[in-house]
């Protein structure tokens, strides 16, 4: 009862195969079961059908002000999931949607003005290939409600007199019985 369907439907053929297969060595039987086992839960409920990864090589991505008009750019898509720099090579990873196309991250990036984008894939031989996008621009389907970020700079402590101090640490040196037992104890326990 507490089993998904797949975990189900997977058991059900270890059990099957096990049945069918009497004149396999017990050893490798049991190697195959746990090699299935082990492949099917890996990818039960995974996401990884929703999204995938697009490598941009951007033109003109520079310095820190090119990076965040890219940044403003590549936000304002609706289907971007996330998307990390890599300046040294003026390359962009992008992890989106499954039905969004990378042709509108190069649009969103062509939008800029002083960037411009190019696929990065790999060749059958392993070599990276650049693919130029078309220079027809696609609908790109924009995120017009984001939130403000929360603002970085840190709020000052107050009260610094309620500050949180070690069990045990009392200025003038008394001790109840409760403090003496949380002393012990913090210090027979690794935490």
């Amino acid at each position: 009862r507490t089993t998904t369907p797949g975990e189900t439907k997977l058991l059900a053929s270890e059990v099957y195969d096990i049945l069918q297969s009497s004149n396999m060595s017990d050893m490798d039987n049991v190697n195959e079961m746990n090699y299935r086992r082990r492949k099917a839960q890996f990818f039960l409920g995974s996401t990884n059908k929703r999204a995938k990864t697009v490598v941009l090589h951007i033109d003109g991505l520079d310095d820190s002000s090119r990076r965040n008009l890219c940044e403003e750019a590549l936000l304002k898509i609706k289907g971007v999931i996330s998307f990390t720099f890599q300046m040294a090579v003026q390359r962009c990873v992008v992890r989106i949607r499954s039905d969004l196309k990378a042709e509108a991250l190069a649009t969103a990036i062509a939008s800029t003005k002083v960037m411009k984008a190019q696929q990065v894939v790999k060749s059958e031989s392993g070599e990276e290939m650049l693919v130029p996008f078309q220079d027809s621009p696609v609908e790109v389907e924009q995120n017009t409600d984001l939130p403000e970020y929360l603002p970085e700079d840190e709020s000052p402590t107050k009260e610094q007199d309620k500050a949180v101090s070690r069990v045990g640490s009392h200025p003038e040196g008394a001790a109840s019985w409760l403090s003496t037992a949380a002393n012990f104890l913090s210090r027979s326990f690794y935490w």
